[in-house]
């Protein structure tokens, strides 16, 4: 089980540095969007983004923020598979939406 670390396709990047990151290289309305809606500059729970939130409730049966995240990410995996077949992306935005998907799919305990 993944205890944080998150989205290692973009390294283990803190919080608000990872999401400053990630809104810096997309161009996409919608995928900036995404972004700002996965990673809060608050966080401070692995890399700031719900997925790793996600991992650390399901590692520790607990809440992160006296929440369960669950639901906000099922409802942002359907977001963003709505972005990918609906906007035509660039490669960079298009790579970034797909390994959001992954992530969020990991954290949720499906491969």
């Amino acid at each position: 089980m993944g205890g944080g670390g998150g989205f290692g396709a973009f390294g283990g990047t803190q919080g608000s540095n990872q999401r400053e990151r990630l809104l810096s290289s997309a161009t996409n309305p919608r995928v900036r969007d995404a972004i700002d809606q996965l990673y809060r500059p608050s966080a401070t729970v692995g890399d700031g983004g719900l997925a790793d939130a996600i991992r650390r409730e399901r590692d520790t049966g607990g809440q992160v923020g006296g929440k369960s995240h669950l639901l906000k990410g099922k409802e942002r995996l359907k977001s963003l598979r709505r972005i990918l077949s609906e906007e035509r992306l660039n490669e960079q935005d298009r790579k970034t939406v797909e390994r959001l998907i992954k992530d969020l799919e990991d954290a949720m305990g499906r491969h």
